[in-house]
């Protein structure tokens, strides 16, 4: 299948927003949940399992699932090496190099006080240090995506929709808390990160779901025969969650801040999610207009996994930095600036010396509504 446009320019634009989210600066109170509780990560997350979908099942389709397995295990190599190299560039440079510095210590303390159980631990992706933990949700989602597939295949989505909706009731209730505690006191060290897996995978669940409909149906006629009324609903739902972002942001919702809790993907931030996401694809035309405009972030989706290695790197050393010295936000900016021109420059430079596999073997085509 050739790349979409569309696809590599949103996921340009989704890293954009993150390294702006990542380095400590006063923009981040812009960029971070825009357009109410939702992040750019659930958009990652979402979209990337779309691309999943949509490929993957047509390689399932067509070369059958030994295939679909072996082209799968090559991107989880890929996937694992860059997230192998980010870890050895924080255990070695934030760890070694910088731990002495409260920041930094604060950054990688489980490393610091168990040198060789956290680097095993991290091996086997059961240590997670900050902002080192979405390429391991990555790795294991698509590890699980050829299962998932072909289970939908023989018993059909609505069953692999009911595990995935109990294992997210599961996660809220606990599940992910119980597993680590019971792991907890061993040799190991256990810190898997912020996110909660049994959470998200259902993100991702439905996005392979959507990307293998879209492969198999072509164009949006289900969303525009949608009646008035429903699309009135879905407005209002989105206009009220941007409401209470932007009006009602600081009310404390106490015992039930779960609700939209981000890690735990609360029922209220789904249904925020899920509202935005059906007006984006009944309005997929007038996006896909808009998003050419930003066409040259589509260097940065094109090379996706290093420029997204090498931002996690920076980002670490720039809040390090940032908190140390006490930077104001004129040295934030900067900081940041010089993060987003190294971002692009790496993304040009890979662009112009993979430009003629690119162009052999993944010819990017515009997405049609």
């Amino acid at each position: 299948m050739k790349r979409l446009l569309e696809i590599d320019i949103f996921r340009g634009l989704l890293l954009l927003v993150m390294v702006v989210n990542h380095t400590p600066n006063p923009l981040r109170a812009l960029t971070t949940q825009p357009l109410g509780f939702v992040s750019a990560a659930e958009a990652f997350v979402f979209v990337s399992a779309c691309l999943c979908g949509l490929v993957f099942s047509y390689k399932y389709k067509n070369s059958g699932l030994a295939e679909l397995k072996r082209v799968i295990r090559r991107r989880l190599r890929q996937i694992y090496i860059a997230h192998l190299l980010t870890l050895l560039f924080c255990l070695a440079i934030v760890g070694q190099w910088l731990g002495h510095l409260t920041p930094f210590y604060n950054m990688i303390h489980p490393y610091l006080q168990q040198p060789t159980p956290a680097a095993f631990s991290a091996l086997f992706l059961l240590y997670q240090p900050p902002l080192l933990d979405i390429l391991p949700m990555y790795l294991v989602f698509m590890a699980l995506t050829p299962w998932a597939i072909r289970a939908a295949d023989r018993v059909g989505w609505p069953v692999v929709l009911t595990v995935s909706l109990l294992l997210w009731l599961a996660a809220q209730f606990g599940l992910k808390e119980y597993l680590v505690n019971v792991l907890t006191g061993s040799w190991l060290v256990v810190d898997p990160g912020a996110f909660n897996l049994f959470s998200w995978q259902l993100l991702w669940v439905l996005g392979v779901m959507l990307g293998q409909y879209l492969q198999r149906h072509p164009g949006r006629s289900r969303f525009t025969q949608l009646s008035k009324p429903f699309w009135m609903v879905l407005i209002g739902i989105a206009l009220f969650f941007f409401g209470w972002r932007w009006i009602f942001a600081s009310l404390d919702l106490g015992s039930h801040a779960w609700w939209l809790d981000k890690w735990q993907l609360g029922p209220l931030r789904l249904l925020n999610f899920f509202a935005l996401l059906i007006l984006a694809l009944w309005q997929a035309p007038v996006l896909c207009r808009m998003l050419s405009w930003l066409k040259p972030l589509a260097v940065l989706g094109r090379h996706m996994l290093p420029v997204f290695c090498l931002h996690i790197c920076f980002s670490l050393l720039a809040a390090g930095f940032i908190e140390l010295y006490a930077l104001s936000g004129s040295w934030c900016y900067l900081i940041l600036s010089l993060h987003l021109a190294l971002i692009f420059y790496v993304s040009f430079w890979l662009e112009k010396h993979s430009s003629s596999s690119f162009t052999q073997n993944s010819a990017t085509r515009p997405l049609r509504g």
